[in-house]
């Protein structure tokens, strides 16, 4: 008995209406060809998603089929026609190369005859013919699309409703919430903690990562424009070419000022990965050390764990491990972080109640500068540094002369950035602004607390007196920001 491997395949740009191109009405089209052969249906091979204009690698069902051809699990290929089985002509010779016999619902194919070679060659290439075709109507479409300002959806964004159009209120909300965090300094870790915690996923209903939150914080759809890259990834790796942008016909979420800024900021040259986790606590990294007495050396988390041992009583007792903020840098001064998180707290609460503590973090005034003159000029400065490698082809500019060159106009454009780069939002006035400032503070995270507190004070733990036992809240000084052209200190 003849026995059919069975190959299925749906491409992505499949038309999802067209009741031919389904898995199931070709796996019956093809159950009854091997009826009415008298064949076995065998084993199936799936390739589900997998485009004709795409190679097929050695992951595919196509790939393991090749691989089980005289292995006698089967004795011919059936496919519904041959554009569900072959991509190329490099395809078709693969299987007259492993002398494999194929068939098809429109008819069988003999590989072993030079007759059946030569149709199976005509047939494959009247199917790539289509099939260019169809990529190239697809591409047209696609360019109509943009020149239009309509989306071309390969899949729902956070804000956006499935027309890629329709904003959604509480989504596009925090997207904005989400750009405005990164500017203030809050880290991408928690900032896909915090969408995860709203309950917001990703488009394939994943939790945030980090990487998923610079992909979004990278997407120009969320300033109103659409973006076409070059196709190569090769050639767009060399070229290092901006992609092409086109008004959208829809409301952006964020400004493309801040937008750009965000950019700047994502692919600053000194943004490098930070290694270890991100601080848990409020004074890790921030309190400074008093005996060093720099103004630099900081203090950082530190645990010390007691050896657990047998009382006078002969009962055992093992201790918990005791968290401490300790000058690393220098092994020396320590002190119980509790207590100290506790007090730094409760000064930090009263400043924020005091009736002047929305002036801690009022933006500061329009610097009255011309926007749209600045962004014609930093095009222009743009375009001047891309000039420089002509100028200096041309004889007209040494390397001196270049490299003086470059570094004016780039001290400009960074001049430029920063004009236009707009204030970010602190999380402070969210806290003065409360109608409970106490319960506002204990709803905010860690990172949003740190940014609070660099912002209203610096904390000093001082050395400790020779046999002094228990907080001493004299041994930490605070020096309040206040106008931030002097200081108040406690303790």
């Amino acid at each position: 008995m003849t026995v059919a491997a069975v190959y299925l395949r749906v491409s992505k740009s499949d038309d999802t209406d067209d009741e031919s191109l389904t898995l199931e009405t070709q796996r019956r089209r093809i159950s009854a060809l091997c009826e009415a052969r008298g064949w076995d249906y065998g084993p199936e091979y799936i390739d589900e998603g997998v485009s004709a204009t795409k190679a097929r690698d050695i992951k595919t069902e196509w790939a393991r089929m090749l691989s089980h051809v005289d292995t006698g699990r089967f004795d011919v290929i059936v496919a519904r026609d041959l554009d569900r089985l072959l991509r190329t002509l490099q395809d078709l010779v693969k299987l007259i190369d492993l002398g494999a016999k194929v068939a098809t619902v429109d008819g069988e194919i003999d590989l072993t005859t030079a007759d059946g070679e030569f149709r199976a060659t005509m047939l494959a290439a009247v199917a790539r013919f289509e099939i260019r075709r169809k990529s190239e109507r697809a591409i047209g479409a696609n360019e109509t699309r943009r020149r239009k300002g309509v989306p071309i959806m390969r899949g729902r964004i956070l804000g956006y409703d499935e027309d890629g159009v329709t904003q959604i209120n509480d989504e596009a909300d925090a997207v904005k919430k989400a750009f405005e965090d990164f500017l203030a300094g809050v880290k991408i870790t928690h900032i896909a903690r915090e969408l995860t915690r709203l309950g917001f996923t990703t488009t394939r209903s994943r939790e945030w990562s980090n990487e998923n939150i610079r992909s979004l914080l990278s997407n120009a759809r969320y300033k109103g424009v659409l973006t076409k890259w070059e196709p190569d990834p090769e050639k767009r790796k060399l070229s290092k070419m901006s992609p092409q942008e086109y008004p959208g016909a829809f409301e952006a979420i964020v400004s493309p000022d801040v937008f750009d800024a965000v950019q700047t900021k994502l692919h600053a040259p000194d943004r490098r990965r930070a290694w270890g986790t991100e601080p848990r606590y409020l004074l890790t990294g921030l309190a400074l050390c008093g005996r060093c007495d720099d103004g630099e050396t900081k203090v950082y988390t530190s645990y010390y764990q007691r050896a657990p041992g047998a009382l006078k009583s002969g009962e055992w007792r093992e201790y918990e491990p005791k968290r401490l903020y300790a000058c690393i840098a220098h092994k020396h001064l320590s002190r119980n972080a509790g207590p100290v998180d506790d007090f730094v707290e409760g000064a930090l609460l009263a400043r924020l109640m005091g009736d002047d503590a929305r002036d801690l973090f009022a933006r500061p005034e329009d610097r009255g500068v011309d926007r749209a003159e600045l962004r014609i000029e930093r095009v222009a400065v743009l375009d001047r540094l891309d000039g420089l490698a002509s100028l200096f082809a041309d004889g007209v500019l040494d390397g001196d002369g270049v490299r003086e060159q470059s570094a004016r106009l780039r001290g400009r454009l960074n001049e430029i950035d920063g004009l236009l780069t707009p204030p970010p939002s602190n999380p402070g006035l969210q806290v003065v602004d409360a109608t409970d400032v106490a319960a506002a503070w204990r709803g905010l995270d860690i990172p949003r607390r740190r940014l609070i507190l660099a912002e209203v004070m610096t904390v000093t733990l001082l050395p400790s007196r020779r046999g002094a036992k228990g907080f001493d809240p004299e041994l930490v000084r605070i020096e309040l920001k206040g106008d931030r052209t002097s200081a108040e200190k406690i303790g």
